[in-house]
């Protein structure tokens, strides 16, 4: 049985995380501008699920600020009750990371470019997150009762993320409470990305390109739950594009989004009406790149 070690809520030193340890984020843990965070390979992350009230999200989440640097090999971050037993039930504010490429908000987070202070840098083999994020309603732990709070947030969270601050080559997310990854105001290129039943959308992208390269695995099976999506293309401050290089194996499972558009030879052309809730479907590796974007529609 593996130690287990609380992280402080401040990280303000560089700091290494044991692989022969499991960590715990209860409430908010923050990584500091200019501090480095070293993941060893195979280590576990646990966050705490239920309310806390000191933290911005009310949840236990991990966020790297802006400034800040990940190092990492393959790392899991799942969620976990108050004893510290990982659980298959989400309710906590899952993962963020924060750069300086461009401003960005959501949820209550916001940041702003600043060129005086360091780009953030953010290095992985491979990210996985299990039962990460919170959805709109939950249960008060004091009256058992079911709480609608309105704002539910996402599994995986990148804001204001540029390539040269971004070397992370894979991300799974699997069980997330809201979407299962989401990109605001960023650009990264990934080699694999996975989401498997996410609540909501498997994909959500605010003004974002995400490129990637060898292989994209969404599986949003349909289920009586309605505006549920693949990819889920927003456009306020700019449009939104998912790259899927030439030779990348694709498979997509699951009701394709509304008002978004697909260029592609290969695959087949979805239907993407508003409140459009048929499935789609198609597994393969792409003989040319394919495009999903969405230029000023929501």
């Amino acid at each position: 049985m593996k130690p287990v070690e609380i992280l402080p809520s401040h990280i303000k030193k560089n700091t290494v995380l044991s692989s022969k340890k499991i960590y715990v984020v209860q409430g908010e843990v923050r990584v500091l501008k200019k501090i480095t965070l070293t993941i060893q390979d195979q280590t576990t992350l646990l966050l705490v699920n239920g309310v806390f009230p000191k933290s911005c999200l009310k949840r236990s989440a991990l966020i790297f600020e802006q400034g800040s640097q990940l190092k990492a090999g393959r790392v899991h971050l799942k969620a976990c009750n108050a004893n510290f037993k990982p659980v298959k039930f989400a309710d906590n504010g899952g993962l963020w990371l924060l750069g300086n490429y461009a401003d960005a908000s959501k949820d209550g987070i916001s940041i702003k470019t600043n060129r005086k202070n360091p780009l953030s840098k953010f290095t992985a083999h491979t990210i996985t997150t299990r039962y990460l994020g919170r959805a709109d309603d939950y249960l008060s732990p004091k009256t058992g009762k079911l709480i609608t709070t309105g704002d539910d947030i996402d599994g995986f969270s990148v804001l204001g993320v540029g390539p040269t601050e971004w070397a992370i080559n894979a991300v799974t997310s699997h069980y997330s409470a809201d979407d299962g990854v989401d990109f605001t105001n960023s650009h990264v290129r990934l080699m694999r990305l996975e989401v498997k039943a996410p609540v909501e959308d498997a994909v959500n992208l605010s003004s974002s390109r995400v490129e990637i390269h060898r292989s994209l695995n969404l599986d949003v099976t349909k289920t009586k739950v309605t505006d549920r999506d693949l990819v889920d293309l927003e456009t306020d401050d700019g449009a939104s594009y998912l790259e899927l290089h030439r030779g990348c194996w694709v498979r997509l499972v699951g009701v394709f989004g509304d008002q978004v558009v697909l260029s592609s030879r290969e695959m087949p052309t979805p239907n993407t009406k508003d409140d459009n809730e048929k499935n789609y479907s198609f597994s393969g590796r792409l003989k040319q790149a394919a495009l999903i974007y969405s230029i000023d529609e929501d």
